[in-house]
């Protein structure tokens, strides 16, 4: 037991010892709680240098107990244990939840295992700054963030994270597809060479190509968001939380007429009761089309078909901007779908030459 007779009048300083082992010594409280003697590890010397500084983290620890926002009350030892109670209570996907698990895996799993207490901004900058994207700098930040935030609310203790900063000043997102658009799009060539041998990927990619919705709202379909008879296409949530009813192009009509309805899900995998995950970007060797691109695709044509902004807003499922758009009720149409599609054939050359005459000339 540590014997300074300057502290022994000092009730917060009782049942504290410097327990000396082989290579490290350490401050330990041992204290009587709902009637059973627990051993409580303050810290390690030098950090904590004297008794006065290990009865200063006594203090804090007991008072973490009395308000059951210590570790062992709230089940939060280490950022990932504040990550999993985050999850817990998100209404974020299924797939968001395994993105941000599958990070922490890939990207940050020593310092998910840190205790709580033990992590300063050294560390999480250490963990952030070591990957060269910057986008990918930022998902991290954010999901440190995220961990960090429910840390603070449950155990009370300061938010590290609240300091984390990511430099953005020189990042541009890269918005541009992997090929020349004023040249012939590949992007039906990869969709066709792709459906000779899987079907349900190809038809994915087509139906992003002319729907220009995102890959997680394509992938996730069920039938019973599509009504084949009206020409429309409805997702529960999209990206900005809202409800979206979607026109169809005669095309994308004809896609999923074609496709089996064995299964609750458009798009299902050899296991009809799940759907197929998020497609890899589909190559020749030479042409990159991502899922992402299509969306870029169907914009290209949009524009150059000449439709209003504010139709190409509601066709991508986009917030409106203006009174207009607050009131608007929904005027886009099979017709705008129609004429999109027709571009999108026209700029990949599969429509005859004399009707790519004619419609160039209308730009």
């Amino acid at each position: 037991m540590y014997s300074d007779f300057t502290i022994k009048a000092d009730p917060d300083a009782r049942g504290i010892r410097l327990a000396v082992g082989a290579t490290t010594k350490t401050w330990i409280l041992s204290k009587r709680i709902d009637g059973k003697v627990r051993s409580i590890t303050l810290g390690h010397w030098p950090d904590l240098p004297t008794v006065f500084a290990a009865r200063d983290k006594a203090k804090e620890k007991m008072a973490e107990m009395t308000t059951r926002t210590d570790a062992a009350s709230t089940g939060i030892h280490t950022l990932g244990d504040a990550l999993e109670s985050h999850i817990k209570r998100s209404n974020a996907s299924e797939r968001t939840k395994s993105e941000y698990r599958a990070q922490v895996r890939n990207n940050m799993a020593d310092l998910f295992r840190m205790k709580i207490e033990d992590i300063t901004l050294d560390h999480l900058e250490e963990v952030v700054m070591r990957h060269k994207g910057t986008a990918t700098r930022k998902h991290l930040a954010q999901i440190i963030r995220t961990s960090f935030k429910r840390a603070a609310a449950v155990r009370r203790c300061f938010n590290v994270a609240n300091d984390l900063k990511v430099d953005t000043k020189t990042y541009q997102p890269d918005n541009s597809v992997k090929f020349d658009p004023d040249e012939k799009w590949p992007a039906l060539d990869l969709i066709e060479a792709k459906r000779t041998y899987n079907q349900i990927i190809a038809a994915a990619f087509e139906l992003m190509l002319f729907t220009g919705l995102r890959a997680g709202n394509v992938i996730t379909l069920r039938w019973e968001d599509i009504d084949l008879e009206a020409g429309k296409l409805r997702v529960a949530r999209l990206k900005n939380g809202r409800l979206g009813v979607f026109p169809l192009a005669d095309r994308a009509i004809a896609l999923l007429k074609a496709l089996p309805q064995h299964s609750e899900w458009v798009f299902p995998q050899h296991d009809p009761a799940k759907h197929i995950y998020h497609p890899e970007r589909l190559s020749n060797g030479k042409d990159i089309l991502r899922p992402h691109d299509c969306r870029r695709l169907f914009t290209t044509a949009a524009r150059r078909a000449d439709l209003p902004a504010y139709i190409i807003d509601q066709l991508r499922g986009d917030v409106e901007k203006g009174v207009q758009g607050i009131y608007d009720q929904g005027s886009a149409s099979h017709r705008h779908a129609n004429a999109i599609a027709n571009q999108i054939e026209m700029d990949c050359g599969a429509v005859p030459c004399s009707n790519v005459v004619q419609l160039g000339s209308r730009r």
